[in-house]
C-alpha cells in the first residue's frame, strides 16, 4: 500500500471506482497529482470506513468516472494543520 502513483496511473488502474489517496501531492488548485492509494471500491461507504480506520493526516477522495445518477458530488477542501501561517508565503 505504499506505492506512490501519479494521478494518470491511479485513473488508469481504477476506472469507475471511489478512490482514497493518502499523502496526496497536490497542485496550487488542490488537484491531486500523485499519492498512495489506500483504498478503491465501487462502494463509497467502504472508502469512508477505511478512511475512518486509517485516520490519515492528509487524504483525498474522489470518484474516478461519471458518478452514478443517484450521487451528488460536492467538492470540498480543507487543511487541518497548515505548515505555514496564512499570508506568510
Amino acid at each position: 500500500m505504499d506505492e506512490v502513483l501519479s494521478r494518470a496511473e491511479i485513473d488508469a488502474r481504477y476506472p469507475d471506482e471511489w478512490i482514497l489517496v493518502i499523502d496526496p501531492e497536490t497542485g496550487p488548485d488542490l488537484s491531486v497529482r500523485s499519492g498512495i492509494v489506500a483504498a478503491h471500491s465501487k462502494d463509497h461507504d467502504e472508502i469512508y470506513r477505511v478512511a475512518m480506520a486509517l485516520k490519515p493526516r492528509r487524504s483525498a477522495v474522489w470518484f474516478n468516472g461519471e458518478p452514478p445518477e443517484d450521487v451528488v458530488l460536492i467538492p470540498s477542501a480543507w487543511v487541518e494543520e497548515a505548515d505555514e501561517p496564512p499570508g506568510s508565503g
